[in-house]
């Protein structure tokens, strides 16, 4: 199954990033400012130009899900969930109250590192999977990662249980 993430999930963060270097780059490129002032701007432009790109790379990868591995490309990342040594699952609050926030899927095989984040179509879909395949390869869960696995209606004890059939 290939996975990807949806241009209006990126939007904002496009939005973000051309706000950013309007704000900085504009008036480091067309104003008659100090010389510190055109390199902190210009610095900063420069910020928000790699945010743009990576929003872009984002946008651009596939997410492969398959039985034996999950590919993220154009990078080439893969990790067979055979080799699969840990599994983080955090939760990222942008308010006091818990809400308002996404997921960070970081998943570890050999020295090859994943970070998939919720915007991604079908994220609880990847999630269950590379659960199940963190139990079948026995790796130990952190409690934030089971507390965060049982928020998406994956439990950590069906997940073991998945994993000890295959």
């Amino acid at each position: 199954m290939t996975y990807r993430y949806p241009w209006r999930a990126m939007l904002p963060d496009y939005l973000r990033a051309g706000i950013g270097i309007a704000c900085t780059g504009v008036p480091a490129a067309f104003m008659d400012l100090p010389p510190l002032a055109t390199a902190v701007l210009g610095a900063l432009a420069a910020v928000f130009i790699l945010f743009a790109l990576q929003a872009g790379l984002r946008q651009v990868t596939r997410i492969q899900v398959s039985e034996e591995a999950i590919l993220a490309l154009p990078a080439g990342t893969r990790i067979p969930w055979s080799g699969l040594s840990r599994l983080r699952l955090g939760y990222f609050s942008v308010r006091r109250d818990g809400r308002g926030g996404w997921m960070e899927l970081k998943i570890r095989g050999g020295r090859r590192t994943l970070r998939i984040d919720s915007r991604l179509e079908g994220f609880a879909d990847v999630v269950r999977r590379a659960a199940a395949a963190a139990a079948a390869a026995c790796v130990d869960l952190d409690t934030a990662t089971e507390s965060n696995l049982a928020n998406l209606g994956i439990g950590v004890a069906a997940t073991r249980e998945a994993g000890e059939r295959r």
